[in-house]
């Protein structure tokens, strides 16, 4: 053991390290590039949801502004509120192909007690014909949400995916 004490540095000490480090600054560029990269990747779908909804009212520039709809007294949220007339577009963009981060949004976005039968039917269906096993889990927590326990109790699968993910 070395009876040797490290020596503390403030917050700003390590920015100020960081900024000058050639080997951090290298890693956080490629981290930078291929985040733009994958934002890139589905920006045109999260218009279009975005547009669909600007139709319906709400004012949004991703699908995951309905995911994180609360309050919060230190995010800022660009959406706050209810947006249940969005439902039946949301519904619609599940049997829509998107790429797996805009689909998730959808499913979260849909993970709610008000939706209705339409809601959880869709995602029921969807959940059955899911073969990616980090979207199963999704939809069966949007499902433990949306659809009502003496109907979720006749899908034993749901509770398996919801209980399993873990060995994932």
């Amino acid at each position: 053991m070395s009876s040797r004490k490290s020596k503390s540095m403030t917050a700003q000490e390590l920015l100020d390290s960081l900024a000058t480090d050639s080997a951090y600054q290298e890693i956080r560029a490629k981290k930078d590039a291929e985040l733009a990269a994958l934002v890139a990747q589905f920006a045109d779908e999260e218009r279009m949801i975005a547009g669909e909804a600007k139709a319906l009212g709400y004012t949004i520039h991703s699908v995951w502004d309905f995911v994180n709809n609360n309050w919060h007294p230190v995010l800022k949220r660009r959406f706050i509120g209810p947006y249940d007339l969005a439902y039946p577009m949301l519904v619609r963009h599940l049997q829509v192909p998107h790429h797996p981060r805009v689909r998730e949004g959808i499913i979260r976005a849909l993970t709610v007690r008000d939706g209705g039968e339409a809601v959880w039917q869709a995602l029921l269906y969807e959940f059955q014909r899911e073969t990616d096993t980090g979207l199963r889990w999704v939809l069966a927590n949007a499902l433990k949400v949306a659809m009502p326990y003496r109907k979720r109790v006749k899908f034993p699968e749901i509770a398996h995916a919801f209980k399993h993910a873990g060995a994932l």
